[in-house]
């Protein structure tokens, strides 16, 4: 299936969005995990909120509440962070691999210049995957890293 050609199709019907897709993290340490994404690397807080358990139950979410942060990336996307008022998440396993974990595995930053990213990201001591951005396909480049708590992440530069 050629996916160029595919995603240049139309498509009858497509809902409509208010801002950019907002990807959620479930944290075992909400403090540590906010400290990497807005001090390492560079997201603004937006909102810190609670919930209640009344709410957080008929939710579906838990039914202990919970705090959500979400955070702002430089064009506008938004993060969320969440921890349950009670209780840990389970840890989730580090695979060896990105593409053994199913589901989310990761998400992706695409940026216009890795080099003063990964730059910060050495000196703050992040774990990356690879020694250097692997050029992925001809001029695109892209680099895996763990946050904290061992979620993937990716850079991608176009060039």
């Amino acid at each position: 299936m050629d996916t160029t050609s595919a995603a240049k199709t139309e498509q009858p019907w497509a809902f409509k969005m208010m801002t950019p897709v907002e990807p959620g993290i479930v944290c075992i340490d909400l403090d540590r995990m906010l400290k990497f994404y807005t001090e390492v690397l560079g997201l603004k807080l937006f909102s810190d909120a609670q919930t209640t358990p009344e709410m957080s139950t008929k939710f579906g979410s838990t039914p202990h509440g919970y705090r959500i942060v979400r955070m702002q990336t430089p064009d506008g996307g938004r993060i969320k962070l969440v921890q349950p008022n009670k209780g840990t998440p389970a840890q989730n396993p580090v695979p060896d691999w990105v593409f053994e974990r199913q589901g989310i595995a990761y998400f992706t930053f695409i940026v216009d210049d890795m080099k003063p990213i990964l730059a910060r990201l050495k000196a703050n001591h992040v774990t990356m995957i690879s020694e250097e951005p692997v050029e992925v396909r001809k001029g695109v480049f892209a680099q895996f890293l763990l946050d904290p708590e061992g979620n993937y992440v990716e850079f991608v530069e176009l060039n």
